[in-house]
């Protein structure tokens, strides 16, 4: 294939990208992480950083980044999502360029359109997240990582990439350490380490004061946001794989088996297939993996999210593994069953199907504000509900936050001082590996024990059931009908 017909080609595989990532980008509601983003990236400047910091799971860059955009097109969902989508399209023209430098041509085409076709690329690029930046801004770091291993490349930019990608997401520091092994080899060549360091240095100084000022505000809570992220187990790692292809890691049969294991022979001919950059992307693949995953036996941390930066070493061992075969059928056959996976997902992706489907607080709030009256009592969960409902309150409507312990006595006096009680709970069903909770979940079983208690104890009043994906609205009447 000649370089002229290539670029017609990658030109293809970006309109596809943008055709799918832009496809029905606003048509779901925000869920809780978006509704944090539409939230604090509308408060004031300072109150905004204030809240980042309070939380101290994030960088500043992605909110930053976001407030002119979103001043520009408006507060809608599409607006919220125009710039993970925007970073998701660049992704895939820069797959090519890489791959092609690295793999060859032939592999850096099919490593685009796979990241063009990619479910958990997809779900991310259509998400109000900053992980899309993280992914875009680590791919481009360690291009020029590479290319000045080789003698090529620019410090310069390097330095550029790097900060951009630790300040999108802290995950994306893990790059240093990728870089440091890769590095270890040449330590004879002091010079090529020493500016290696100082560029890490220069691309770490812009973070420097933000972690400095994240120290001084959660020195004694110590808080990092992360208290949800469940411990993991000898199945993690295999289920984040083929999260990275299917973006499905609940449905499990024989042919979903079957796949999977032929994905694995892919990924294990990458692995072990002589090329030059084959051992950097292992590092670059399978170092933030093992790393994050000791560190969460003790301190959960894992999150397949977290990894979109290394999604692109996954994305071209799976390519050096479809088209370095010798036998002529082997190189077609692979790259089918990989687009072919990753296509399913995607049209389910698109066709919405409701295991992806985003908490409805859209929805949930819409129906509260048409239903809700003055002397009604609003009972939310948590301080998270506070930030899923106002992501779309329109109204002020008073409300009462539960708390720890308090659970039973809070709900007795709502219920003694008002004629009707309305419970707002969200899915206590988390997940390393899922984009979001999808499927309604029933409150009477699987809110906390007193609140259930509180219910059952009630249950003759309850005059509304709402289930929506990962939410459920209660309401308790103790007037008569009219």
């Amino acid at each position: 294939m000649t370089r002229q017909v290539s670029r017609w080609v990658v030109l293809a595989i970006t309109l596809l990208a943008a055709s799918l990532r832009l496809y029905h980008l606003g048509v779901q509601s925000l869920w809780f992480d978006e509704a944090f983003t539409v939230v604090v990236t509308r408060l004031p400047l300072k109150e905004s950083l204030d809240g980042i910091l309070t939380l101290g799971a994030y960088a500043p860059f992605f909110y930053l980044l976001l407030r002119p955009v979103t001043a520009l097109f408006g507060q809608s969902e599409f607006a919220y999502r125009s710039l993970p989508a925007f970073f998701g399209i660049l992704t895939a023209p820069l797959m090519y360029r890489v791959g092609a430098r690295w793999l060859g041509r032939s592999a850096g085409l099919l490593a685009a359109l796979l990241l063009a076709v990619c479910p958990f690329h997809l779900l991310y690029s259509q998400d109000a997240r900053m992980y899309t930046l993280m992914g875009f801004f680590s791919l481009a770091a360690m291009d020029q990582f590479e290319r000045r291993l080789r003698g090529g490349g620019r410090w310069a930019l390097l330095i550029v990439f790097s900060t951009l990608a630790y300040l999108s997401h802290y995950a994306a520091i893990f790059m240093i350490y990728v870089q440091l092994v890769c590095l270890l080899p040449m330590l004879k060549q002091a010079q090529l380490f020493r500016r290696w360091f100082a560029a890490q240095a220069m691309a770490l100084l812009p973070l420097a004061p933000w972690m400095a000022l994240y120290v001084a505000t959660n020195w004694k809570t110590r808080a990092l946001g992360i208290g949800w992220i469940p411990r993991p187990d000898w199945l993690t790692l295999p289920l984040t794989l083929w999260n990275f292809i299917s973006g499905d890691t609940d449905t499990w049969n024989v042919a979903v088996l079957a796949l999977a294991a032929v994905c694995g022979l892919v990924l294990a001919r990458g692995m072990f297939v002589q090329f030059r950059e084959n051992r950097c992307l292992l590092w670059w693949l399978f170092l933030p993996l093992a790393t994050n995953l000791v560190v969460s036996l003790r301190q959960p941390l894992y999150v397949d999210r977290y990894f979109a930066g290394s999604l692109p070493a996954y994305i071209f061992l799976l390519a050096a593994g479809a088209t370095r075969w010798r036998s002529r059928w082997m190189p077609a056959a692979a790259s089918f069953v990989l687009l072919g996976v990753m296509s399913w997902g995607v049209i389910r992706i698109i066709s919405g199907d409701p295991h992806f489907a985003k908490e409805d607080w859209r929805k949930a709030t819409a129906f509260i504000e048409a239903e809700v009256k003055v002397d009604d009592a609003v009972v939310l969960e948590d301080y998270e509900t506070v930030i899923g409902l106002s992501a779309y309150r329109t109204r002020e409507w008073l409300h009462q936050v539960l708390r720890p312990g308090e659970e039973s006595a809070l709900l007795d006096d709502a219920a003694a001082r008002a004629p009707r009680v309305w419970l707002i709970w969200r899915s206590a069903r988390e997940s390393s590996h899922r984009l979001s909770k999808s499927e309604p979940f029933d409150v009477f079983t699987e809110a906390t024990l007193p609140v259930r208690d509180w219910l059952s104890a009630h249950r003759g009043q309850v005059a509304l059931d709402l289930r929506l994906p990962g939410l459920s609205v209660v309401r308790l009447d103790w007037e008569r009908p009219e």
